[in-house]
């Protein structure tokens, strides 16, 4: 009964946070910010909340 997992990315260049699932997570790693492009490590991806 556990629901999808999910994990919040914050940007490093442009500071935009959104909630991923694993594949999101695969595609920011791959392709960068859906936002400004930026390169994403995983230190970028964690399960914490975002703040706003």
């Amino acid at each position: 009964m556990t629901g999808r997992s999910t994990l919040t990315f914050v940007c490093p260049e442009c500071r935009r946070s959104i909630e991923v699932d694993d594949a999101m997570r695969a595609t920011l790693l791959e392709t960068g910010c859906v936002v400004c492009g930026a390169p994403v490590t995983e230190e970028d991806i964690g399960g914490a909340p975002a703040m706003s």
